[in-house]
């Protein structure tokens, strides 16, 4: 069982487009979601799975509380989407053509001139198929929003247009069959 983990939500992000910027958690935010999550996922699965982890704090910072005393797997490939030339500002500031086009191609559109949910979803893909060979039985990962919703149309749970507009909320946990 893969059992997909959202961050916590970030402090001080309300109207910013923030995918690849290095947000802060709070500490009691951080901690409230761990003891959340302890009460959803089996304790032999976070106490002998693989933990792995985006290396953004909102994610790594809670996976590191799950994998107490060992420490999460980083990887590249749990990253939220690059915003390009978005990232840190307000999504009231950025150009209405360009949320437009975004919105007509939501899966090739590159926001910002950064990245689309097709390479998300094919970094995504990439990532899966390496875990499937290592054959765990059960593996925790911390990610974000972006990454979820391609793992939801991947799996064919949802539709890819399905997937784009499902909301994931912080903290929330989505199981997959590995």
């Amino acid at each position: 069982m893969l059992f997909l983990i959202r961050h916590p939500r970030p402090s001080r992000v309300q109207g910013l487009c923030y995918g690849r910027l290095d947000v802060e958690v709070e500490a009691n935010a951080l901690a409230t979601t761990a003891v959340a999550l302890r009460a959803q996922i089996p304790e032999a699965v976070l106490r002998n799975a693989p933990i792995h982890t985006s290396p953004l704090r909102r994610c790594a910072e809670l996976a590191r509380l799950l994998a107490e005393p060992r420490e999460p797997i980083c990887s590249e490939a749990l990253l939220e989407m690059d915003f390009g030339a978005w990232e840190g500002m307000s999504w009231d500031e950025l150009p209405r053509a360009e949320l437009d086009d975004w919105a007509e191609d939501v899966w090739r559109y590159q926001p910002g001139g950064g990245e689309s949910a097709e390479a998300v979803s094919r970094r995504w893909s990439f990532w899966l198929g390496q875990l499937r060979q290592a054959a765990p039985s059960s593996v925790v990962a911390v990610t974000h929003a972006g990454v979820i919703r391609v793992a939801l149309a991947a799996s064919g749970a949802l539709s890819p247009e399905a997937a784009v507009r499902a909301p994931i909320e912080f903290g929330s946990v989505h199981r997959f069959e590995l």
